[in-house]
């Protein structure tokens, strides 16, 4: 018998007010393989070269997104961590249309959020649960310059016949870097696939300046699968995980005649304004097939040891690979 999917709009298009939290909404109860949230907003005068630059302020503007079960965050953070890892863990890339740069022209991307290792996968997806119990929100702040009128628009992925055995979690967590060793410790109980790191310092600064340094992964005081890498190493490497640069967010052409001297395409316009920069990921999944998942159950600590250049925010969003239980 033929597979089943089921898509369809469980937020239908609508206002989302600057600096405000929207109301929980629920999400479908059968077995939710990934949502696709569209954000649409509307350019403002003058808005002759702000593509991507606008895309930018846009991914920045969400500051926090959470997709709770009972009470329980499956997924939070904010989009751009959360656009981040689906790219390199899942493989799902934002997308786009109507770009035109033209006064009151409106804009859409959408991104996608993933709840099981693929996508329309039924033995990886969340399960059926029941109405009411699974719910998304969503938090944004001030508008970009380039636009404003922000709308939103979720539809969802459900397989109906799936039977899963796993999902996947990731959540959001924040601290502070020190000027040398410091620790951030890890949940302990489910399997790791991975972990995304976001180095303030290496976002923020073009200097040899870092917030995690050197880091190291280390299970009960024994290194594990990373005995010591850099995060300037890791965050070259992303490209190399996604298969190939991502074209978007990509870099701009600027085309005014005033500014004549930028209109080219070197490495510094690239490092400006790559959507992921500041970002590296431990990746303990490289092949896609879990034999390299860092097991955690018994372990009696986790976590990964950085060594800091300055003392700045820092966050990390472990990849949990959650069983379902028969």
């Amino acid at each position: 018998m033929n597979k089943r999917f089921l898509r369809s709009i469980v937020l239908p298009l609508e206002d989302l007010p600057a600096s405000a939290a929207r109301a929980p909404f629920d999400l479908p109860i059968n077995p939710l393989s990934h949502l696709l949230l569209r954000l649409q907003v509307t350019n403002v005068a003058p808005a002759a070269i702000a593509t991507y630059s606008a895309i930018d302020d846009l991914i920045t503007q969400v500051t926090s997104i959470t997709i709770r079960h009972n009470g329980e965050n499956i997924v939070q953070g904010s989009l751009r961590d959360l656009m981040v890892l689906n790219m390199l863990a899942f493989r799902a890339f934002p997308g786009f249309s109507m770009m035109a740069n033209v006064d009151d022209s409106v804009r859409d991307v959408m991104f996608p959020l993933c709840l099981g290792r693929r996508m329309y996968d039924g033995a990886s997806c969340f399960p059926a649960t029941k109405r009411g119990n699974l719910q998304f929100l969503i938090t944004v702040g001030a508008d970009g310059a380039a636009y404003d009128d922000l709308n939103i628009e979720v539809e969802a992925v459900e397989l109906i016949d799936a039977t899963p055995t796993e999902y996947m979690k990731y959540t959001s967590r924040l601290q502070d870097s020190v000027v040398g060793q410091f620790d951030v410790r890890l949940p302990i109980g489910n399997p790791l696939l991975g972990i995304l790191l976001f180095d303030t310092g290496l976002f923020a600064s073009s200097d040899n300046v870092t917030s995690w340094g050197l880091v190291k992964l280390m299970k009960d005081n024994v290194e594990q699968l990373y005995a010591q890498t850099d995060i300037r190493t890791l965050a070259c490497e992303l490209p190399t995980i996604m298969g190939g640069l991502s074209l978007w967010p990509g870099h701009e052409h600027l085309t005014d005649g005033a500014t004549a001297a930028l209109n080219r395409s070197d490495d510094a316009e690239v490092k400006a304004s790559l959507g992921y920069r500041g970002y590296g990921y431990m990746d303990f999944d490289p092949t896609r097939t879990g034999e390299y998942e860092l097991i955690t159950l018994g372990a009696g600590e986790l976590l990964i040891r950085g060594v800091g250049d300055e003392a700045t925010a820092i966050r990390s969003l472990p990849l949990e690979r959650v069983s379902i239980k028969a």
